[in-house]
């Protein structure tokens, strides 16, 4: 292969034909796994033999890397053996990408025409290996120097594209080490050392170099002192404390230049949190003194450190943590309460401790309530409060919760009054449950009494229905009259519903609802919960398409058995969107049809994409297709037969047949398509009274688990005087065309021996004439 290839190199010259097409730039970055080079050629539009070759322009375009004559086998340049290789559309596929396949890549056709090499395309690809940023060299992060001094930064960074290396000062706005709160200010661009001579005070500080490329960004921050800059000598401490001791936090630094201490509390300046300035003191040299603790006191403390002609900021955080016992909470405070009677009730018990709460117990008019572990009148919650299972009158009166911890008990929760209220009552309230038909009238009763008195709403499938204040009058029943209704009574302290559902009988079917699907390879199952059938038998129909630019037709798949909530579509295309809609059908007709949903097959092993589970295998049993279609008319009648599908083939048996049939004049009204189920072993079916049109005709075989065949499809055209039927199998058609032929030379053999014989005849009687006469 190769010694032909070579020779067509040699020759190629005669008769070159080019056509450059526009360039192409495929990104990727060193060490993909593999990288594969489109070559847009579409080889099979010409008819001559050719080969199809790839260049690289580090080599000229002048010798080939990798070579395919038409079908034989490829051949790739020694150089790039285990690197490259050609795939079967021609794309070039190459492995483990390194810098040194950064290149323009050619892909070539060259026709063989009667020993002429026609160069028919070039097709030219620049593959670019890209790396991300990253630092080859870098100087000390930290820098001491010595007044007007010079002092040199080192950010060198290496990438593909070439970074941009830019360089910033870091400017602090309140002298804390958090970005949020440092502004940037350009120094210099595109360099990779940063020089600064005669450094003083106003230089010291931080910097920062950044190197970008479209791959990504880097960046090393460096911190310039200048010697007499601040440091540590001593580092606040955490500590631990209880309520009415005293704290002192230390921090302490040294610089040839003077100090200036500030606290922070919670990354608050200190004193505007601190309410109280006479138990807290700070000192020029960093104390921070604190007596007589108090719970506020709990906190993040964090010291600073700055100088007055310097950029050079200290800090370092400690945390004073408070421990109390159980005292009434600052933040909240008690209400007095309103429970009605017969209800849950709920009381808080507003108070603060550390470490938490470890017991509570309850207190009503001054005396202790009983909580009992499981099946008491009382509870206590998660935290701590008061649950009342079912408030009486009794349960009125004032209440107070007393806690302990590991500090013990500290201060009662602030006492609150309880009052209980008699429950809203219905005078009036609707039935259950209402069978009416369509057009009837009717009328839902809902009276409340309270105190306040109660007003009154009434509510369908969870949406408020305006302008009605009591009973709930439905002049002419329609059929999305039904549905649950809700009464509901409320005032300022409780609300009451009472339900009722209306079903409207008689009626085609409710749509269905809580529609589920998952994926199963290139099929897709879904279930779903029925909605009202209307008080007759219903069964469903699931209408699926995908998703195109043009309108396309719905395809329409009947649920087996009758009574079944799931189903399995099968033979979708993957990597496709479809919409899908489900109907259920009674003796009324269709339904109403759910929302539209969209749904995407996948082609990955993702689980977590929206509803779909993806498997690559299935144990679903499908049974085999009817056979031998056939469609004929006979009068207003079209007749359809067919044979089972072969037993010994299938191990599926099948239990239906579904007949589909449409008319193509109204082919985009989905309603013209109908159906019609036969339980097996019926095999024929008659259509009567057809309309002159030109009909498709399926059959489906269905098995008891739901499972269908594809289908075997037939087109009949029915006209008044005549029929051309077309089905799946042309051998009935064939053997009429011989029987017609054989019926035609038959015909013209006997008229063709019937003149002969005439012919005979009368020549044999015109001699016997003649010899008459002569005797």
């Amino acid at each position: 292969m190769a010694i032909i290839i070579n020779s067509f190199f040699i020759i190629y010259s005669v008769n070159i034909v080019s056509v450059l097409s526009s360039a192409i730039i495929i990104d990727c970055e060193i060490g993909d796994i593999d990288v594969v080079i489109p070559c847009p050629i579409d080889r099979t539009q010409w008819a001559l033999p050719s080969i199809l070759q790839w260049y690289r322009s580090n080599n000229s375009y002048t010798k080939p890397i990798a070579s395919q004559f038409d079908n034989y086998p490829v051949h790739i340049d020694d150089i790039y053996r285990n690197k490259y290789s050609l795939l079967s559309n021609g794309s070039l596929k190459i492995e483990n990408v390194q810098l040194n396949d950064n290149d323009t890549f050619e892909c070539r056709l060259i026709l063989i025409d009667r020993g002429l090499l026609d160069v028919k395309n070039k097709n030219f690809i620049t593959l670019r290996v890209n790396e991300q940023p990253y630092f080859i060299k870098l100087s000390n992060s930290l820098q001491i120097v010595s007044h007007y001094s010079t002092v040199n930064f080192i950010c060198q960074i290496y990438g593909v594209p070439v970074p941009i290396v830019k360089w910033y000062k870091i400017i602090e706005k309140n002298k804390q080490h958090t970005s949020k709160d440092e502004n940037l200010a350009l120094l210099v661009t595109d360099s990779q050392q940063f020089t600064l001579r005669n450094v003083d005070d106003r230089m010291a500080g931080k910097y920062r170099c950044v190197g970008k490329n479209r791959l990504g960004t880097i960046q090393n921050d460096f911190q310039l002192l200048i010697r007499g800059s601040i440091y540590w000598r001593r580092f606040p401490e955490s500590q631990t404390v209880k309520i009415n001791d005293s704290v002192i936090l230390k921090c302490e630094g040294e610089s040839s230049e003077k100090l200036q201490y500030q606290w922070l509390k919670d990354d608050l300046p200190f004193l505007d949190t601190i309410s109280s300035r006479d138990r807290i003191q700070t000192y020029s040299d960093g104390v921070l003194s604190i007596h007589n603790i108090e719970p506020s006191d709990h906190g993040f403390y964090v010291c600073i450190i700055n100088t007055l002609n310097s950029a050079s900021v200290r800090s370092k955080p400690a945390v004073i943590t408070v421990k109390y016992p159980p005292m009434p909470s600052r933040s909240h405070r008690e209400k007095n309460l309103t429970f009605i009677r017969g209800s849950i009730g709920i009381c808080p018990c507003l108070l603060d401790a550390y470490p938490s709460i470890q017991s509570v117990s309850w207190y009503r008019n001054g005396e202790s309530i009983r909580i009992e572990p499981k099946g008491g009148a009382y509870s206590i919650t998660s935290e701590y409060g008061l649950v009342i299972k079912s408030v009486e009158i009794d349960d009125s009166g004032e209440y107070f919760c007393r806690a302990q911890n590991s500090e013990g008990f500290g201060h009662d929760g602030r006492p609150f009054y309880l009052e209980t209220k008699e429950p809203i009552k219905f005078i009036l309230k609707p039935k259950s449950i209402y069978h009416v038909n369509e057009r009837d009238k009717l009328i839902l009763p809902c009276v409340a009494l309270g105190n306040p008195q109660p007003m009154i709403k009434w509510f369908k499938n969870s949406i408020e229905l305006s302008e009605i204040h009591e009973n709930l009058t439905l002049e002419s029943i329609d059929k999305t009259d039904h549905g649950v209704y809700i009464c509901q009574a409320s005032n300022e302290h409780t609300t009451t519903n009472i339900t009722t559902l209306i079903t409207v009988e008689n009626s085609t079917p409710q749509a269905p609802h809580n529609i589920n699907y998952k994926q199963i390879s290139s099929n897709l199952f879904v279930s779903w919960e029925p909605g009202y059938d209307g008080g007759r038998f219903q069964h469903f129909i699931i209408w699926h398409r995908m998703l195109h630019k043009t309108k396309r037709t719905w395809n329409q798949t009947r649920v087996l058995p009758d009574n079944t909530t799931e189903f399995t579509l099968f033979d979708l295309k993957l990597k496709q969107p479809y919409e899908l809609t489900i109907v259920g059908e009674n003796y009324f007709g269709l339904g109403t049809f759910t929302p539209i949903i969209t749904i995407q097959l996948n082609q990955t092993q993702d689980l977590s994409i929206d509803y779909l589970y993806h498997s690559n295998t299935t144990s679903l049993s499908r049974p085999l297709s009817p056979r031998n279609l056939h469609l004929y008319q006979s009068g207003l009648n079209l007749y359809i037969t067919w044979d089972h599908p072969h037993l010994i083939e299938s191990s599926v048996n099948v239990a239906y047949y579904v007949i589909l049939w449409r008319s193509t004049i109204l082919f985009n009204n989905q309603q013209s398509q109908q159906s019609i189920v036969l339980h097996h072993p019926m095999r024929s079916y008659i259509l009567r009274n057809m309309k002159q049109s030109k009909y498709i005709i399926q059959v489906v075989a269905y098995s008891n688990q739901g499972t269908y065949s594809l289908p075997v499809q037939s087109q009949i055209t029915i006209r008044f005087n005549a029929i051309i039927a077309y089905s799946g199998s042309s051998g009935l058609l064939i053997m009429l065309l011989c029987i017609l032929i054989l019926l035609t030379i038959s015909a013209i053999s006997f008229c063709l021996y019937c003149a002969f014989k005439y012919y005979y005849h009368r020549r044999s009687y015109i001699t016997d004439l003649d010899c008459g006469i002569e005797i």
